[in-house]
């Protein structure tokens, strides 16, 4: 019963957190500005009276359909970008608010199992990025209600959860490297000057032929940011897998070892 106890309270921290209720306020901007891209695709009459369309605009809208697949599509992209983001943020801050707030040394001197405070954060984090992919959902078909977006079908609508679902897991894989460095380096920065860097490297190598083979680069060529015909395998799951369990491991492993005086 140790572990359901040690789950409950990280549930708890999370819930009086304003950094979790943040977070879903940027979920929905982030909706907002893919619906706002196609509320002007749809009315570019009165987008450019406005001055809201300019030529480039123009050129970089042209040619797609406006309706409920464009939107999905946008969605998914920048859905693989934000669950990259995100996870990083959330796993940062579950991780090094014990450090920043003084009570890690609390944690640390509790006769249970320290593998159980890893196991729980990890977990928390996984529950907190599943409602954000529900929630992201929830506010696309929203947006894209009040666009007025035409074809829209509840097939899609299951296969964009299914794929906001994966690419939300895929990103929390890469992202077990941020614990351990939270909780190796006892706070916010390094982990989070690690994610940047990590983003940076999926950029690089999302342009290259090994970007189905970096960790990072797999959740945007998954979210079709690399194109359509560029896909992912098993082998390429293996490597998400590899990832995951290197930094799991890493932190476990840190959080037995370390002194309950830090």
């Amino acid at each position: 019963m140790m572990f359901p106890s040690i789950l409950r309270t990280e549930l708890a921290k999370l819930r009086r957190s304003t950094v979790t209720w943040v977070t879903f306020v940027v979920y929905a901007a982030m909706v907002a500005v893919a619906g706002f891209f196609l509320w002007m695709m749809k009315n570019p009459g009165v987008a450019e009276r406005l001055g809201l369309m300019g030529q480039k605009a123009k050129f970089a809208f042209g040619g797609e359909a406006v309706d409920w697949p464009t939107f999905f599509t946008f969605v998914q992209v920048m859905g693989g970008l934000e669950s990259l983001i995100m996870s990083a943020v959330i796993v940062t801050f579950v991780f090094g608010r014990e450090y920043a707030e003084g009570t890690a040394k609390n944690l640390l001197a509790l006769p249970l199992p320290r593998g159980h405070f890893v196991l729980a954060k990890i977990t928390v984090s996984a529950a907190w990025l599943a409602a954000l992919t529900l929630w992201l959902v929830s506010m696309t078909l929203f947006a894209g209600s009040l666009v007025g977006l035409p074809g829209l079908a509840p097939a899609a609508v299951c296969a964009l959860a299914v794929r906001l679902a994966a690419l939300a897991g895929m990103s929390l894989c890469c992202l077990t490297l941020v614990a351990w460095i939270s909780v190796e380096t006892r706070g916010y920065f390094a982990p989070l000057g690690f994610a940047v860097g990590t983003l940076v490297l999926a950029s690089v190598f999302g342009h290259t032929g090994w970007a189905p083979w970096v960790p990072w680069s797999i959740v945007g060529v998954y979210s079709g940011a690399a194109g359509p015909d560029v896909r992912i395998g098993w082998g390429n799951l293996l490597v998400l897998a590899a990832t995951f369990a290197a930094g799991l491991s890493l932190a476990i492993r840190h959080e037995v070892r370390a002194d309950n005086a830090q």
